[in-house]
Order: structure tokens, then sequence, then C-alpha cells
């Protein structure tokens, strides 16, 4: 598939959640090196705990950008909303690619966030869903735009399980809350690339590979590729181009789950996640 003539990293303006450790942080890194003109990176710390790697992220951009730290709690819908109006406010012209990295594993036992929802489904579905939701007017406004939502191969092994999607009733294990969180997010991915609000914003959607991070080791006793490997396939997908609604298994172009695909569990899953995220979106979302 052919690398992106429209947009490039130099020069733009780019989101990215959960760049303060594994991932995220060996993406924001090369993200930087990349010369965005705008860097905006999120993470759960507060700033003063985030430093270092703000240093570290200016020394890779250079003088040709700029690099901002916004902190929102992913467990805590009304942060979400917050972080979106701090991203606002940080690109007044606009956002050119938003990559949702932000996750967590599945806890030991089920736990719910102080909004009263599971909190792995919540953190890796809910949350980015409503970021994304609150900034689609300024993503791709007057030009190209790109969402890359980071999924997981994990999501094969998924159910919806529409009639308990957070795992009330049926049988909890954090790998099998992850692995659901990652379905829902790859089935929110299909559904809103044929329903794009705007022709110029393209949805993908990207298992990064298996990598050694402290989210993996929390649910899985097996090793993995670097999270700079994953930090590469990351900024290959983010070029592409002409590619809405691809799910990739690394820089691969790769069918996910049929679920994903299936026009009704879409629309049950919308349904669900919009009266979820009705106190913090506009009432014209939901």
């Amino acid at each position: 598939m052919p690398y992106c003539d429209r947009m490039r990293l130099a020069g733009s303006t780019i989101v990215l959640t959960g760049a303060t450790s594994g991932i995220g942080r060996a993406t924001a890194l090369e993200l930087a090196a990349a010369r965005p003109r705008r860097l905006v990176v999120h993470g759960p710390q507060p700033a003063a705990e985030t430093a270092g790697l703000v240093e570290e992220l200016d020394a890779a951009l250079g003088s040709t950008g700029e690099v901002v730290y916004l902190s929102a709690d992913y467990g805590v819908l009304d942060e979400v909303a917050e972080l979106a109006a701090g991203v606002r406010a940080a690109c007044p012209d606009g956002v050119d690619l938003l990559i949702n990295n932000a996750a967590r594993p599945g806890p030991r036992t089920r736990t719910l966030t102080a909004d009263g929802h599971e909190a792995t489904l919540q953190t890796n579905y809910f949350a980015p869903v409503a970021l994304t939701t609150l900034l689609f007017d300024v993503i791709g406004a007057g030009r190209a735009g790109r969402i890359v939502n980071v999924a997981s191969a994990t999501h094969f092994s998924a159910e919806l399980g529409l009639d308990d999607l957070e795992l009330a009733r049926s049988g909890y294990s954090p790998a099998s809350a992850y692995a659901r969180s990652k379905l829902a997010l790859v089935t929110w991915t299909c559904r809103l690339a044929g329903r794009r609000p705007r022709p110029t914003i393209e949805f993908v959607s990207v298992h990064p590979g298996v990598i050694a991070t402290e989210l993996l080791h929390a649910m899985f006793s097996i090793g993995g590729d670097t999270p700079e490997h994953a930090a590469a396939n990351l900024l290959a997908v983010a070029q592409r181009d002409d590619d809405n609604g691809t799910y990739y298994d690394e820089r691969r172009p790769a069918t996910p789950n049929p679920i994903a695909l299936d026009p009704v569990a879409q629309e049950l899953l919308d349904g669900i996640t919009l009266r979820v995220l009705a106190p913090v979106l506009p009432a014209a979302s939901a």
C-alpha cells in the first residue's frame, strides 16, 4: 500500500495517547524524530512526573516544533473530556494524526472504575472512543486526517457478549477482559470507517506485534519484541493512505475477527457505547 503523499509526519500535528511507557514511549520518541510541527502526548501521570520524557522529546524534535504533555486518567470519563479540551487548546489549527495507544491489562479480579464500568473496557475502549468523538471536528479539518487505533491480535480470541459486555455475569479473567476490549475497539473502527464524519478522515486499527512490556507480562508469561519494534510498525501504518477501515497485523493488511465486520454487532455495540458515553458527549453525538 502506498505511503501517504498528503500527510507526512514532518510539519504535522500529532496526538499520541499512553505515551509515558512501553510502546507509547518508544512511539513518542520516533514521532519526535520525524519532526512534526506539534506533538501532543498523553499519560496518566502529573506533568511534574514526566519532565524527563518531555525533555527527551524536545531534544529529538529540535527547534522545529513543540511538545505538549497532557495528563488524564482514563478511568475517569470526565478527565477524558478534559483531555479533549486540552488537545483543542493546544492544537488551534487542528489535528492531522491521532494514535489511540493508551491501554491497560485486565486487573487480576473484575474491577470497576469511578464511572461504574469494567476498568479494562473503559480504558481500552470507552475512553478512546470518547476522546476521538470529541475531536472529530478538528481531525482532518480541511485536509487529510488519520486515526490509528492500537489493537491486539488477542481480539481474535474474544466474543463481544453484547448482553454482558462488561463481564458482570460471564466468567471474568484478565486476558478475556483485555481481548474483549480490543475486539470492541476494532469493531468500532470498522463501523466508523463506513460512516466517516468527513471524507478526509481515515480510520485504521493495528496489532503492533507481541511486545515485551509490563502490560503483556501482567497477563501472559511469554516473551516478545521490543517496544521499538512496535513503534516502527505504528509509524509505518501512520503514514499509509487510501486504506480506510484496514486492520493491520503489524504492517500487513489482514482480516480482523469476523465479529468486527458484522454490521449488526457494530450497531448494537454503538448503541451501548453512546449510552455509556452520553454524560461526556455532546447531545448531537448521542
